[in-house]
């Protein structure tokens, strides 16, 4: 971003504040879909200090970041989808909340119609970790380890996006589903203890929860699921880049809304996720996540909801996957 443009993204948040972070003493809240210390916790977190703060950094207002975690972001789209569509309560959540969701519950507990995007707060992609044990190197190490025998592979969940991910690369690989076997855990943290036990084979893990245990040996890297290298894991190549061109599975960070919220509010917070996503200390922060600063207004959140939507529900189908 030029400086200019810079400027213009303060002077734009500056404008848009007082609408947005607890004019008259109102409070807004933040509903986060996922438990404090997770990546998107963090971004919530870093989008109401924005919020609650002027361009020259005066207190503007109370932002609070409420965390309703469980049932792959359901809960917290359920509270989201009673609240009133006034821009005081807003929703974090991964996108597969809303494009896989459906696919996956028979009864998620909300009606996707009755919320709508205000804007994409980051994109991230997964890494596919393998223990040392299976003695595979690479992505084609891990194609031909699966047509030889079942692998056992970790995730966070059903419906999770390393579980999603498997999934999908399975289908472009044209692996049978018995090549791979899922185990789903309940969260990261124990899909990892099992992956670095070596009770399962590989995972599609977040890079951030697994970068560490690949710099000391204790996994390895085989590749990432985005178009392109992370810094985080700069020897690991993309799938596309180990021979499997235009593979590319990222999921975003969105911030939702009930429906009805007006339109002067919905571009007031974009134009805010804009603005701190483009702070050096922001970009900083993500970094560290294995996030990327990928910003959008309503248009294009909603064009990747529609695009991911059909995507994760071809794989649903093809996967088996049903909840309820």
């Amino acid at each position: 971003m030029t400086v200019s443009r810079r400027l213009v993204g303060l002077m734009t948040l500056g404008a848009a504040l007082p609408r947005l972070a607890g004019a008259q003493g109102e409070v807004t809240r933040i509903i986060a879909a996922f438990p404090p210390g997770a990546a998107l916790d963090g971004v919530a977190r870093l989008l109401a200090d924005g919020a609650a703060r002027g361009a020259d950094g005066r207190p503007r207002g109370t932002v609070v970041v409420e965390n309703r975690a469980g049932a792959n972001g359901n809960i917290a789209a359920a509270a989201m989808a009673r609240a009133p569509a006034d821009g005081r309560t807003l929703l974090l959540a991964i996108d597969t909340t809303f494009t896989l969701n459906p696919h996956l519950y028979a009864n998620p507990g909300f009606e996707p119609r009755d919320l709508e995007p205000l804007a994409i707060a980051g994109t991230y992609p997964v890494a596919l970790l393998v223990h040392p044990s299976t003695d595979i190197t690479d992505l084609a190490g891990f194609i031909r380890a699966a047509r030889e025998r079942p692998l056992l592979y970790a995730s966070a969940g059903n419906g999770s996006p390393g579980h999603l991910a498997m999934e999908f690369l399975r289908s472009r690989l044209g692996l049978p589903p018995g090549a791979l076997e899922h185990v789903p855990f309940r969260g990261n943290a124990e899909a990892m203890t099992d992956l670095l036990a070596g009770r399962v084979a590989a995972g599609f893990i977040a890079v951030s929860g697994g970068a560490d245990f690949v710099r000391d040996g204790r996994l390895r890297a085989v590749a990432v699921s985005g178009p392109s290298r992370l810094a985080m894991l700069p020897d690991t190549p993309s799938v596309a880049e180990a021979g499997h061109p235009g593979f590319d599975v990222r999921f975003a960070y969105l911030l939702m809304a009930p429906r009805g919220v007006p339109m002067e509010i919905r571009r007031d917070w974009a134009a805010l996720v804009s603005a701190v996503l483009a702070e050096p200390l922001t970009r900083q922060r993500l970094a560290g996540w294995a996030v990327e600063p990928e910003a959008g207004g309503p248009d294009e959140a909603a064009a990747w909801i529609a695009a991911a939507h059909a995507r994760w529900g071809q794989v649903a189908r093809e996967a088996g996957m049903r909840i309820g």
